[in-house]
């Protein structure tokens, strides 16, 4: 009822400010109740959503890097990653959403990358960074799909 109140209140407001009349409380409660068609729902919170472009340019960056380039990112590669992952699955809990086989087998792919990775150098590094880069595009563009249903 409190709630209720707050937001006839505020339509009021919104009303006369818009040039219209306020109607008088006992109006506005005995009146139909006031309609939220037009109004935007709150969007929910995911953290993940607002890191993909982030993490896109920095994967783009992975895929064309020299060695002594990426031998220098290997340390917070891992822990970047993994925020990621666990954004991402806090997005799909708050949505109720259970990862598919073909997600779970990704993601798995992309954990053992993480594993590999501080052990390589060299072209064994490149060659691995690139093809890890891909498979976690790969689970971005199916992440971003499933947020947006």
């Amino acid at each position: 009822m409190r709630q209720a109140r707050s937001i006839l209140v505020g339509l009021s407001f919104v009303w006369a400010a818009c040039g219209g009349e306020p109607r008088s409380s006992a109006e506005s409660q005995a009146g139909q109740q006031p309609s939220t068609e037009g109004m935007a729902m709150p969007r929910m919170q995911m953290p993940s959503l607002d890191r993909l472009p982030a993490l896109r340019a920095y994967l783009d960056t992975l895929a064309s890097a020299e060695p002594a380039v990426l031998a220098l990112q290997v340390a917070d590669h891992g822990a970047r990653i993994e925020g990621m992952l666990a954004a991402m699955s806090q997005d799909m809990k708050a949505m109720n959403m259970t990862a598919d086989a073909a997600w779970r087998a990704l993601e798995d792919s992309v954990r053992a990358d993480l594993q590999r990775i501080p052990r390589l150098s060299g072209e064994q590094l490149v060659l691995l960074m690139r093809a890890h880069a891909g498979r976690m595009r790969r689970l971005l563009q199916m992440h971003e799909a499933m947020m947006k249903m």
